[in-house]
């Protein structure tokens, strides 16, 4: 896949965008990269990162079931780059039978051990 577009959405390179996250060899410096990296291990099924990538108090038990969606595009609405706290809206678009749904969410990010993790949907925009 080391050639092919990433899967969210940027146009770059899997191996020179998400890739370098889901290796380990980078982290994600931005709270809109942190998620896109999680959409792209949505995707490929990477439940490591995932659980890594999610605040510790808010995280759940993840399993295998959790990856059976068909995940087909991204799309970042906004996205609000704060010190400590970030806010990105995006939709995630599904396979659902014969047509394809999305998945809207507002999420909130928040700097744990001096990096990005996933927190929490939000119900409005800040």
């Amino acid at each position: 896949m080391t050639d092919s577009p990433c899967p969210c959405g940027t146009g770059k390179p899997f191996d020179r965008c998400c890739g370098l996250y889901l290796s380990g060899k980078a982290y994600p410096q931005s709270a809109e990269a942190l998620m896109r990296s999680r959409y792209t291990a949505y995707v490929m099924g990477n439940l490591p990162y995932l659980r890594q990538t999610w605040h510790p108090d808010t995280r759940p038990e993840l399993s295998a079931e959790d990856l059976n969606t068909e995940w087909t595009r991204l799309e970042v609405v906004r996205s609000k780059q704060g010190l400590k706290r970030s806010v990105v809206e995006f939709r995630a678009w599904f396979r659902d039978g014969d047509s394809e749904r999305a998945l809207h969410e507002i999420s909130l990010f928040k700097l744990h051990k001096k990096r990005w993790v996933y927190v929490e949907p939000l119900s409005e925009w800040p």
